[in-house]
């Protein structure tokens, strides 16, 4: 039986190939992600700012996923 991080790698792995998605991409949504969340903490906007950390966290994922392959 697979792990679940095993599995998102998998299909995150899969979804980048199918996309055709380039480091470049992933690190502009990754940058805008961030910048988001440091706007949402100055604002105190609590929601968001944990939504866009997530949001950083799929990013940085996907990039970790394009440089192992």
């Amino acid at each position: 039986m697979l792990d679940c991080n095993v599995l998102a790698r998998i299909l995150s792995i899969e979804y980048i190939t199918n996309q055709n998605i380039s480091m470049k991409d992933l690190t502009n949504k990754y940058e805008s992600a961030k910048n988001n969340s440091i706007e949402f903490m100055k604002n105190g906007q609590i929601s968001a700012y944990f939504n866009a950390l997530l949001e950083m966290n799929k990013y940085k994922r996907l990039m970790v996923a394009v440089v192992a392959n």
